[in-house]
Formats: C-alpha cells, sequence, structure tokens
C-alpha cells in the first residue's frame, strides 16, 4: 500500500514537473517574440531618424556648397 502510494506521488510530481516546463517553455518563447518585435520596432526608427538627419545633413551641405561657390565664382 505504501508503495502503490509513493508511486503515484512519483507520478504526480513528474506529471506536474512536464507541465510546469511545458507552460515555462511557451511563455518563454512568447516573451522572445515580443523582445524581437520590441527589437525589430526600434531598429526601424533608428532607421528612419538616421534616413531623416543623412537628408538634412546633406541638404546643408549642398547649401553651404553653393555659397562657397558663389563667393568664390
Amino acid at each position: 500500500m505504501e508503495t502503490l502510494l509513493l508511486v503515484t506521488v512519483l507520478v504526480g510530481t513528474l506529471v506536474l514537473l512536464g507541465f510546469s516546463a511545458l507552460l515555462l517553455r511557451r511563455f518563454s518563447a512568447a516573451s522572445q517574440v515580443d523582445v524581437r518585435a520590441e527589437v525589430a520596432a526600434q531598429l526601424e526608427r533608428f532607421n528612419s531618424a538616421l534616413g531623416q538627419q543623412i537628408s538634412i545633413s546633406t541638404a546643408d551641405m549642398a547649401t553651404r556648397l553653393e555659397q562657397v561657390e558663389a563667393l568664390h565664382g
């Protein structure tokens, strides 16, 4: 009788451990997807801001170059 109880407790513990591992894996995978999506969004915002800054800098350099050419022209 005690052996049956011990086996039942052991099997129940293994089932709960397996279920816990499955839940942990599922939540871990979901959080990784969230992190990847957030990183991708941040990279997109960075890329957009960098592109705008490059455009502004290019226009500024072109204006300055025209001013220098007008002075020496």
